[in-house]
């Protein structure tokens, strides 16, 4: 919203005008999720580091804690 002030000659008056600017909205589907660990939940909101790793033809998340060294 923004505010004008009009000055009429003729009338000798000062008329406030208010003006409104509709903005559009962008609406978009997305399929994004919040990265955490795929044994416990945790992700970086418990302060927890997430680490993807592939398996098998899937990738899998893994928390500091339950990261696998021998895959």
């Amino acid at each position: 919203m923004s505010q004008i002030l009009a000055h009429s000659v003729e009338a000798n008056k000062i008329l406030l005008h208010d003006l409104y600017f509709i903005k559009k909205r962008t609406h978009f589907k997305s399929t994004v999720t919040e990265a955490v660990c795929t044994i416990c939940d945790k992700g970086l909101g418990q302060g927890v580091s997430v680490t993807a790793k592939k398996i098998g033809q899937k990738m899998r998340l893994f928390c500091q804690h339950h990261l696998p060294m021998d895959i």
